[in-house]
């Protein structure tokens, strides 16, 4: 008798487990259950097609004396960029008193009255970065929304009218080349010009970095995006990080080129990388962070800041997941 019960339990049990089964597959079909997914949901589903997930934290701490009447500090943030990367969180430290949508990227402003002696701000961001180099260069055929005038011109740090710049520029390819393969014969005359001098902390222009023969990732991008203008390429200089282990004598910062070829699309290039070996023509990694496309910005290297009444100093702490970057600047107060 015992056992006939218990093989009748059994049954149940059996019975139990394949009714609770196809209750599990309908809800699977049906989405039910999987409304908000983590990050950690985002990250697998991400790494199919070669997307990746960033952490980044960008703090920063101004010091002000008693005296300090009011600061003024402007920041460069990444922003959603198609086929590029996409903002999955942003969570401020301090939130902003104005943001001011750019071409590339956000400019946060915060204007502090009476600051305290230590105040902290900036942001911490979980980025979606996608793969976009040579390979996805049929992807992004848009212009912008000023069209491709931008990207022709000439202005500061990219002189396009320097006569040394022109005559490299005839140099490295014949007149009849155009697209890729233009392009291609820009990319190999800006590395046979330039060597690799490390970090330079002043802003040259691509005049003078191909005068003295080499330089930063910012002097090689210059060089590349005005040879670029030249032959007609509408031309981009892209600011932003590398998310990417770095040394301690090196920052995370990092400067790279786009260049729009017509029926093809804007194409992503790094000839300072690519002069390291670090990097390939039509290959690159995906740890890309934008966060411009303006050389010329009012904020100029990522962040700025003014006082009133006192001499302040900031000190940056930019984390990626690969390190930490730390770096204080001082500044005199505006009269």
């Amino acid at each position: 008798m015992r056992g006939v019960l218990f093989f009748s339990f059994s049954g149940l049990i059996v019975d139990a487990m394949r009714i609770l089964r196809v209750i599990t597959l309908l809800f699977v079909f049906m989405g039910i259950g999987a409304a908000t997914p983590t990050a950690q949901g985002q990250a697998r589903k991400s790494s199919k097609g070669g997307n990746r997930i960033v952490k980044m934290e960008m703090r920063y701490t101004i010091n002000a004396p008693g005296k300090t009447s009011r600061v003024r500090f402007l920041l460069l943030v990444p922003s959603d960029l198609p086929y590029r990367q996409r903002i999955i969180n942003k969570k401020w430290i301090l939130p902003p008193t104005k943001t001011h949508q750019r071409e590339g990227g956000t400019e946060v402003e915060w204007i502090i009255n009476k600051p305290k002696p230590k105040t902290e701000l900036g942001c911490v961001l979980t980025i979606e970065l996608s793969p976009y180099d040579f390979s996805q260069r049929f992807k992004d055929k848009k212009a912008g929304p000023e069209g491709m005038e931008p990207y022709l011109k000439e202005e500061k740090f990219l002189e396009k009218s320097s006569p040394s710049i022109i005559s490299l520029a005839k140099v490295s390819a014949p007149k009849r080349e155009a697209g890729e393969r233009l392009l291609e014969s820009l990319f190999s005359g800006t590395l046979e010009n330039l060597k690799t001098h490390g970090f330079v902390n002043e802003a040259r222009g691509a005049d003078l970095a191909l005068e003295l023969g080499g330089g930063d990732c910012t002097d090689f991008t210059d060089v590349l995006v005005t040879l670029c203008r030249v032959r007609g390429l509408p031309a981009r200089h892209i600011r932003g990080v590398i998310a990417a282990p770095f040394s301690r004598s090196d920052t995370p910062k990092h400067s790279w080129a786009e260049v729009y070829i017509p029926k093809n699309g804007w194409i992503r290039l790094d000839p300072y990388l690519t002069e390291l070996g670090r990097a390939d023509y039509k290959k690159l990694k995906n740890n890309y962070i934008t966060f411009s496309y303006d050389r010329n910005d009012e904020v100029g290297n990522y962040w700025r800041f003014w006082s009133w009444g006192a001499s302040i100093s900031v000190t940056e702490r930019l984390d990626c997941g690969h390190g930490v970057f730390t770096e204080t600047v001082g500044g005199s107060p505006k009269k």
